[in-house]
């Protein structure tokens, strides 16, 4: 593949969850994509049979993005508090994005999703779940966190709020989602 249908492919990429956050999976299409990069229906076919195609590179990414954020934290040593800031910059980045986060772009349309694309968003959901469920356990051994729920639920509790918080911040502005971020982190100090 030459330099330039890189290129292309990462635009259709960048430009489709561009819509999938802003407008979900079902509203847009790849005529969409094509008029924004000022090309024919044909050239994101190219890169991307079809729609589900396109969903599994994008989930693909992410997947692999937060492989890579735990490695990192993982090599660095980072203690469970800084790792779990980590996790909620991603989500606050979002919000001065005026942005939703993919998982609650795409749980909208779940219901519709072809199967072997709603197998991947299980599997995304999964790695994120466990990351944060393993940071509240690590947490809680090395006493920088404090809970009564099991983690499972804790982790539950953790991401709605923070799924939550990005969606309402849309609505009820950035200090509502700062208040949200800040409580998490002062519940799970205090228990």
């Amino acid at each position: 593949m030459t330099a330039r249908n890189t290129d292309t492919k990462e635009e259709i990429v960048r430009i489709g969850t561009a819509l999938i956050k802003s407008h979900g999976y079902n509203a847009f299409s790849y005529a969409d994509i094509a008029e924004k990069l000022q090309v024919r229906n044909a050239a994101i076919h190219y890169h991307f049979r079809g729609k589900e195609d396109l969903l599994s590179e994008i989930i693909d990414q992410y997947i692999e993005s937060y492989t890579l954020l735990d490695k990192q934290l993982k090599a660095a040593g980072a203690s469970a508090t800084v790792v779990l800031e980590k996790f909620i910059e991603r989500y606050s980045c979002l919000v001065d994005a005026n942005s939703i986060c993919i998982i609650g772009s795409i749980a909208s349309d779940f219901n519709t999703l072809p199967e072997s694309v709603k197998e991947k968003v299980k599997q995304l959901v999964g790695l994120v779940l466990k990351l944060v469920e393993q940071t509240l356990v690590a947490g809680k051994k090395t006493g920088e966190f404090t809970f009564s729920e099991v983690p499972k639920t804790q982790t539950l509790l953790v991401m709605t709020n923070l799924a939550a918080g990005v969606q309402l911040a849309r609505i009820t502005g950035k200090r509502d989602y700062d208040t949200i971020k800040k409580a998490i982190i002062r519940q799970l100090k205090k228990g």
